[in-house]
């Protein structure tokens, strides 16, 4: 069983630091609002729309930890939930690569949260911490999510392939971006 951890990502000259901090339940409000956004909902593999269905996507991400599928992090800034934060384990055969995913609320778009969360984790990861070891990340897409799009390529990840829908969890086509670990 892995403890959830805090990471911090430094502040930038336009932006503060940001806390990656274990999910809590007083988090419920907060989840259930950022899911409310079309915007977003239209790229989630899992949208919650009610109380209910958020202390359960919680509770899953606390699962995720102790059995080591995936390490969740919400996203602060100054205080404020701004954002989703994941690291997932290889799953062979599926993937060799660890996976990383996120999203961020609709008022922190734009402002490099995604990209700053990315490149901290990939640094982690990349930096012989022993939790989830990796070789190479993959971040995955919906083709057309245009912002993760530039997110990969901003942080280094290049377009690896076009994925097929894989319907129900991914219905539509995908980018799979990948970065490796330097030599």
């Amino acid at each position: 069983m892995t403890s959830p951890m805090t990471l911090t990502v430094a502040p930038t000259p336009t932006g503060p630091a940001l806390t990656l901090r274990p999910w809590r339940v007083a988090d419920v409000p907060a989840v259930v609002a950022a899911h409310r956004d079309e915007a977003m909902r239209r790229w989630l593999m899992r949208p919650v729309d009610d109380a209910d269905e958020a202390r359960a996507w919680i509770a899953d991400q606390h699962q995720g930890w102790a059995d080591g599928t995936h390490l969740s992090w919400a996203v602060e800034e100054e205080g404020t939930l701004v954002g989703y934060f994941t690291v997932k384990a290889a799953n062979p055969p599926v993937t060799l690569a660890t996976g990383v995913g996120y999203w961020t609320v609709a008022a922190a778009r734009g402002k490099g949260v995604a990209s700053r969360c990315v490149e901290t984790a990939t640094q982690w990861l990349f930096g012989g911490q022993d939790l989830m070891p990796a070789d190479e990340i993959e971040l995955l897409h919906t083709v057309g999510n245009e912002g993760s799009c530039r997110v990969a390529q901003k942080c280094g990840y290049a377009l690896d392939s076009i994925l097929p829908p894989l319907p129900p969890q991914f219905p539509h086509e995908g980018h799979r971006h990948l970065r490796k670990r330097p030599a």
